[in-house]
């Protein structure tokens, strides 16, 4: 069969003519196709000779296996790591490198110790935990996504003790009988607040869903519409209050319930009780008020119905005299009248999360004897740390130099300022950076005094030659991770929050990060 107008491709010319079935035709056809293909290969890999021809000289400066291998060799971290292993992720370390500079996504080689800390990344692989320790740069002293309040030595320890064996959690050695487990930390809680009972859950969620349902299930309790606070994680108080089982009943208005209003709700409707909520993360201002613990103590003794206080934070020192006032002492909660108040055991106290109930023995003792306790208590290594921070609590002034959190909110500005000179002297000079101390003002956070600033000192870090972002990046995302803030351009650094043991860390992440920030500009 003949084509009048048939043509064949052979690269970018045409050949009329051939016959379509032909011996000739398929064998001329295959060789024109084996041709171009040839061709398309020979293009493809033209551009990358022409590429490496672009960047000879800065690919010969790649380092070798056995240079890298003798540069972590001796990094702790890397200890019980195979050695094919090892020169696996070098190899897979310096393969990135060579594609990102022929790519143009680094412009440089990083230096020693960002390829370090690359290699031990690839050779730890799924062995670094996802939760792992992390510097706090911010200046948040209860930031909830790091963790909130740092334990003290004291609390480690005893953690590190019960964990490694066995434990007397619900063994008494002096009767050789099965004790409560939350014993202890129950008659710490009454010393230290002065309540008739306490009990420990394991968390402050949970505390309020178990005083809720205890007391209210299947009935109404009365709350001011501006206390219907949203905590962390999108969770509403009322969506977990109702949870249990209760109706809410709103009184006054968003902005100002009175006394009257609470009154008003229980005359028209039976209650269960009243709820009074610590307004978490927010403040409101202005044409603005709320009725006390104390005027609402009156009404329910009154009207003969329990008030549960909610503080949120919970604190058992007084820290006006740092300013914040806005944070009512648990004892004086209870002073006022309120019969249970709960509170979190890893904001203002200073200790592990936990959800802790002061009040009347009656209310306390119908909520050991529900089911729902069994589901919400504490395990031994949050009361192993509750018990010694409770005991450190004891001498306020011994909390305020053994509990971590303590510590960090009474530093003086003479002390933070001492603190920032030593931090910048550690990070010492750094290529393309300027640093220099700077007046901060960081929070407590943990949803305590969000409109109480806590004046500070931090180290300030200023990039020559590149966005500042970069930098941050890479410290964000480096191991530790270095979390800190932008402030107009600069890094800060803020004292306050960063534990003196962890300059050295800072020093070697912030040299690595910057390496890797400069190798990508």
């Amino acid at each position: 069969m003949a084509y009048d107008q048939g043509q064949v491709l052979w690269g970018a010319s045409f050949v009329p003519g051939f016959p379509g079935e032909s011996p000739l035709w398929a064998a001329f056809h295959g060789l024109a196709q084996n041709l171009f293909h040839r061709g398309q290969r020979l293009t493809k890999s033209t551009k990358r000779v022409k590429r490496m021809d672009e960047a000879p000289e800065i690919l010969r400066h790649i380092p070798k296996v056995e240079k890298v291998l003798a540069w972590v060799s001796g990094v702790p971290a890397i200890k019980g790591i195979s050695r094919p292993r090892l020169v696996k992720a070098i190899r897979e370390a310096l393969a990135k490198l060579r594609s990102d500079l022929l790519e143009g996504a680094l412009t440089q080689i990083p230096p020693e110790e960002s390829l370090t800390a690359q290699v031990i990344e690839l050779a730890l692989g799924d062995r670094i935990p996802v939760l792992r320790p992390a510097i706090n740069a911010t200046g948040v002293v209860l930031h909830t996504n790091l963790g909130r309040a740092p334990l003290s030595a004291a609390a480690l320890e005893q953690i590190r003790l019960v964990a490694g064996g066995y434990s007397t959690l619900e063994y008494d050695p002096f009767t050789g009988r099965r004790t409560d487990r939350l014993k202890a930390v129950e008659e710490l809680l009454v010393a230290l607040t002065g309540a008739e009972a306490a009990i420990a859950v394991n968390n402050n969620a949970a505390a309020l869903f178990s005083l809720m349902t205890v007391l209210a299930k299947d009935r109404v309790v009365a709350i001011s519409r501006g206390e219907l606070v949203e905590i962390g994680g999108s969770f509403r108080l009322a969506e977990i209050v109702e949870a249990s089982g209760v109706t809410l009943k709103e009184v006054g208005s968003t902005n100002r319930t009175l006394l009257a209003d609470y009154r008003k709700a229980a005359e028209r409707i039976e209650l269960a009780l009243i709820l009074k909520v610590h307004a978490s993360n927010f403040r409101q201002v202005g044409y603005a008020s709320q009725a006390s613990v104390a005027e609402l103590a009156s009404l329910a003794r009154e009207k003969g119905l329990p008030l549960v206080v909610d503080l949120g934070s919970g604190s058992f020192i007084d820290l006006s005299g740092l300013g914040i006032t806005d944070e009512t002492p648990v004892q004086k909660a209870l002073a006022q009248g309120a019969d249970a108040v709960c509170f979190s055991g890893d904001k203002l106290l200073g200790g592990p999360q936990a959800g802790l109930i002061v009040g009347r023995k009656d209310i306390v003792g119908k909520i050991k004897t529900h089911p729902l306790t069994r589901t919400i208590r504490p395990g031994k290594l949050t009361l192993a740390a509750l018990e010694t921070t409770l005991r450190l609590l004891r001498d306020p002034e011994e909390a305020k130099r053994l509990i971590p959190t303590y510590r960090m909110l009474h530093l003086t500005p003479a002390e933070l300022r001492n603190m920032a000179l030593k931090l910048k002297k550690v990070l010492g000079p750094l290529q393309g950076l300027k640093l220099s101390l700077l007046e901060v003002s960081g929070r407590i956070g943990g949803g305590a005094a969000p409109e109480q600033p806590l004046a500070s000192w931090a180290v300030s870090v200023e990039s020559l030659d590149r966005p500042i972002n970069a930098l941050e990046e890479q410290l964000r995302q480096g191991n530790p991770p270095v979390v800190a803030r932008i402030f107009k351009d600069r890094l800060l650094f803020d004292v306050r929050t960063i534990f003196p043991d962890q300059y050295p860390l800072l020093k070697r992440a912030l040299t690595q990060a910057q390496g890797l920030a400069k190798a990508g500009t």
